[in-house]
């Protein structure tokens, strides 16, 4: 049986991730506004995104808080047969726009993958990743969750794009604005740290490096995130009235 091909567009660290993980199972071509100039050992082919566009798998791989502008602007290249990948950071947004602004006969899965370049250097297995079938055959959709968890050994947790971002409020939307807080202070490392303290070290170094605009998407794109980001606030104030801190 011959290997689907896999548009992706934007040709960020991600990216580079999922042609590394998926390149046993797919042909992939990448349209990027930036000139690939090394593929670092990675299988693709560079290509217009008219090409991109016209394949049968789609993954848009931009922050959440362009998708729509994309998607409105080049929704006439397409292939509105296709099936589209969503794999941004927060669902509602995302999961809305495709619905709206993609043609009823292009299929739409939501995804989260919870794992990046940093968190899989140890391995694949037991990783997670959030599936919602936004608009997908029922028997495609089981296919697809079959091979992520029997062929990539990924912990699929389904739930809807509310449900999703609201948690992510949480476990996102704090995590990344304390590592940016961290990556800020530049927090030094010592030989005597505490694991807690390693665990800021290690916030610092994962949600720190990675893009501005995934931190603003977290941020401006989940409908809960910022109401989240008032309390924490609003908590860190109360705890130093505690302390009698001014």
């Amino acid at each position: 049986m011959s290997k689907p091909t896999i548009a992706i567009i934007g040709y960020g660290e991600f990216s580079k991730l999922m042609i590394r993980i998926l390149q046993p199972y797919g042909d992939f071509v990448v349209n990027s506004r930036q000139e690939i100039l090394k593929t670092q050992g990675l299988s693709f082919k560079p290509v217009d995104l008219a090409t991109a566009l016209s394949q049968n798998i789609i993954i848009p791989s931009m922050p959440a808080q362009f998708l729509e502008e994309f998607f409105t602007k080049n929704k006439q290249l397409v292939n509105p047969n296709a099936l589209v990948v969503d794999v941004c950071s927060v669902k509602v947004k995302p999961t809305e726009v495709l619905l709206r602004v993609l043609p009823k006969t292009t299929q739409i899965l939501a995804t989260h993958p919870l794992f990046g370049p940093s968190s899989t250097l140890g391995g694949l297995s037991g990783q997670k990743i959030m599936l919602y079938p936004a608009r997908i055959p029922k028997a495609r959709y089981k296919r697809l969750k079959t091979f992520l968890v029997g062929e990539l050994k990924l912990q699929v947790i389904e739930v809807s794009p509310k449900e999703h971002d609201q948690v992510m409020a949480y476990a996102q939307g704090l995590s990344h604005y304390i590592g940016r807080a961290m990556q800020l202070m530049d927090i030094p490392r010592s030989q005597l740290s505490t694991k807690a303290y390693n665990d800021l070290l290690d916030m610092k170094q994962v949600q720190g490096s990675d893009s501005w605009a995934l931190f603003e998407s977290i941020m401006f794109e989940n409908p809960y995130a910022l109401e989240i980001n008032k309390k924490f606030k609003q908590t860190l104030h109360q705890l130093d009235r505690q302390l009698g801190i001014k």
